[in-house]
């Protein structure tokens, strides 16, 4: 859940297909069908209309052919439903704050250049945000919903090696080098989440602690060596998480865990589905709205697993 610098020569295009209550069932396979075009992605409910709208932030005009096969092939009809428009110009820093007002998260304040860290709660951690176009500023439940996590984790156990996969902004890094003071390494296969992450880093002053690396997945020299981790923590894609849940389970340690996110409640089981042959299963999780964050470990939790709603 990254996305990429908008410039002049390689403007911003919106494609974005409705999903109706009757179909909702359809969201996953849109998002799966739109992934593929996008630096950035997203589902969110719409007042007075259809039930859901899926929107993808394409760098340049995508292949509306293109597009729109993809949507058949997800058993979509793409001909009635997409739109497929270029994103008019904006003052993306000025809207960016006027959207990203301090956002409390557990322990976590975030918050943008725009609100002094001076205003941070006592007892909270501060941590400056400036989210350029790669997702994760904290106020999507998807990312909110990690923190919050990360923050529970933390008050039973410490992580000394974490990975925060397909970082984006590079927030949760960030919350995990201020957490617990050590080494995180992040990573992220488009570039300009790559840079905002690194500046991110910087701006609040660890970038010391957060190394931000390009990989795709699991495959660059850094993350390899740097494994086993005891934490993972990757807030992306359903569908791109159960593809990756072979690769997952290789870097974790034996006694690792991993915070699953950026899918929602209806898609949990087949997130679980996929890590389970590979001795992964369910220890927690955590619903906001539609949203789910789950958390994963090779031992399966006695009892019930422990769930944490809201908040």
């Amino acid at each position: 859940m990254s996305g990429a610098a908008m410039t002049a020569d390689n403007p911003l295009w919106s494609i974005r297909v409705p999903v109706p209550a009757a179909a909702v069932e359809a969201l996953a396979r849109v998002e799966a069908a739109l992934e593929p075009f996008a630096i950035a992605l997203s589902s969110f409910e719409v007042e007075g209309g259809p039930a859901w709208v899926v929107e993808a932030l394409s760098s340049g005009q995508p292949d509306s052919r293109a597009v729109r096969r993809a949507l058949a092939e997800a058993g979509v009809d793409g001909e009635a439903a997409v739109t497929i428009e270029p994103v008019a110009d904006r003052d993306w820093i000025a809207e960016c704050q006027r959207n990203m007002p301090p956002l409390r998260a557990g322990r976590f304040f975030v918050h943008g250049a725009h609100i002094p860290a001076a205003a941070a709660p006592r007892g909270t951690l501060a941590l400056e945000i400036d989210p350029g176009l790669a997702f994760g500023t904290g106020h999507h439940e998807s990312t909110r919903g990690c923190l919050l996590a990360i923050d529970r984790l933390a008050r039973r156990r410490r992580f000394a090696r974490p990975l925060d996969m397909g970082c984006g902004s590079g927030i949760l890094a960030l919350a995990m080098a201020r957490l617990w003071g050590v080494p995180v390494l992040a990573c992220d296969n488009d570039p300009q989440a790559v840079a905002v992450a690194r500046e991110n880093a910087r701006l609040n002053g660890l970038d010391a602690l957060v190394r931000v690396v390009k990989s795709q997945g699991y495959a660059a020299a850094a993350v390899r060596r740097r494994a086993p981790f005891d934490l993972v923590v990757a807030n992306i894609l359903a569908r791109p998480l159960c593809r990756m849940a072979g690769a997952l389970s290789r870097h974790l340690a034996a006694d690792g865990l991993a915070v699953l996110s950026g899918l929602l409640a209806n898609q949990e089981e087949m997130v679980l589905a996929a890590h389970r042959p590979h001795g992964l299963d369910l220890v927690e999780r955590r619903r906001l709205g539609d949203w789910s964050v789950i958390v994963i470990g090779r031992e399966r939790p006695r009892g019930r697993s422990r769930s944490a709603m809201g908040a």
